[in-house]
């Protein structure tokens, strides 16, 4: 029988994985959230603003 490559059946994906470790995707949840809100509240360079400003 050939070998299959891939996750492992033991592995849940997705929504199953929450299931069976909530905590580990919350801690996912909470990391997700923190990238998020870091890059929304970063300021966008004055080379960029400049570059958006010559397309108008």
């Amino acid at each position: 029988m050939p070998s299959r490559t891939g996750s492992s059946p033991q592995t849940p994906a997705g929504k199953d994985a929450e299931k069976k470790n909530p905590r580990k995707a919350q801690d996912v949840n909470v990391a997700l959230r923190r990238a998020y809100d870091s890059a929304v509240d970063e300021s966008i360079p004055q080379s960029m603003l400049d570059l958006l400003s010559k397309l108008n």
